[in-house]
């Protein structure tokens, strides 16, 4: 069967019968009165994950006055390990009256004090947000292969199923150069506290490979992680000297340049009092993680089912 059915050269050259020329009304009316499109799925923007390179220098006049915190190393693949959430239109809502409203009042001095949101894009697109399961790191060409490899391997054998988060309040927290504040979505410890064993796993996998962990200051000797990732005595343990770093999971929806004073921090306070109920209401289904090598974005997937005493970690 044809995909389109075009007419004939005589067709066209016939006059019209009234039934056809009634058609393109009738198509009209039908195209204006579908249903919406479903979303796109969340792949199709992994392909646009990178904006484009328009300097090979760090030139913070290109982005809003951000400085690199991670200097480029040539032949490294920057890393980021992430979960990533597409809010809804109704869910970008609360977000967008949050960042409206204290923008609204609140009169930064200068340029750098101004809060630039990460809801849209400067054309007013809606972008995704984060909660990051890394600090920015870098592969080489031979290393990073296997370390998606791995990362895909403990995953799949971690026994974390897919979960819910849902926020707890509103926060200013600087990055860990101090270079840059974020207003922040603090998020609720999840039943099962899902989070804190993603950023335990993926804490233990990225030092395998020499690279520094995320919300900690007592990184594991490699020989102990060969040790708790390969020996099956101790596959039972590997969750105990995980650490409850509840308070540090966020999700970053605005940013401004300067430390926050008083008065914004003022500000603040009163925009988890006026929109907090809103916000609290909203549920993020979690169903992956994202790791992003270079401009190559991996999706993996939590596991649905664990088949009971085969998992990597004994879960």
């Amino acid at each position: 069967m044809a995909l389109v059915d075009y007419p004939s050269s005589d067709e066209e050259q016939s006059t019209p019968s009234k039934d056809q020329t009634t058609l393109p009304l009738k198509r009209k009316r039908d195209k204006d009165t579908s249903p919406d499109l479903p979303p796109l799925p969340s792949k199709f923007y992994d392909l646009y994950a990178s904006t484009t390179r328009v300097s090979t220098r760090d030139d913070p006049s290109l982005h809003g006055g951000r400085k690199r915190v991670t200097p480029h190393i040539e032949g490294n693949w920057p890393t980021h390990l992430y979960i990533e959430w597409y809010p809804s239109t109704a869910e970008y809502v609360p977000l967008t009256n949050v960042i409206s409203t204290l923008k609204g009042k609140f009169s930064p001095v200068g340029e750098e004090g101004e809060i630039h949101s990460f809801l849209t894009s400067d054309l007013g697109a809606p972008l995704p947000l984060h909660i990051s399961l890394s600090r920015p790191i870098g592969f080489a060409t031979e290393q990073k292969d296997s370390f998606v490899d791995s990362l895909q391997s403990a995953i799949k054998s971690s026994g974390i199923r897919p979960f819910n988060i849902s926020f707890a309040g509103l926060d200013w927290v600087a990055n860990f150069e101090k270079t840059r504040w974020f207003l922040v979505l603090r998020l609720q410890k999840p039943e099962f506290d899902e989070l804190n064993k993603l950023l335990h796993l993926s804490n233990q996998v990225v030092q395998e490979y020499g690279q520094p962990a995320l919300y900690t200051t007592l990184p594991m000797p490699a020989r102990d992680l060969k040790r708790k990732s390969t020996s099956k005595k101790t596959l039972k343990t590997f969750w105990d000297d995980m650490k409850d770093v509840s308070v540090s999971f966020h999700i970053s929806i605005a940013w401004t340049l300067t430390e926050p004073g008083l008065e914004l921090q003022e500000l603040t306070k009163a925009m988890v009092t006026d929109h907090m109920k809103d916000l609290s209401q909203i549920q993020v289904k979690i169903e992956e993680i994202k790791s992003k090598v270079g401009n190559l974005v991996t999706n993996i997937s939590l596991p649905r089912t664990v088949s009971v005493g085969k998992g990597l970690f004994g879960i």
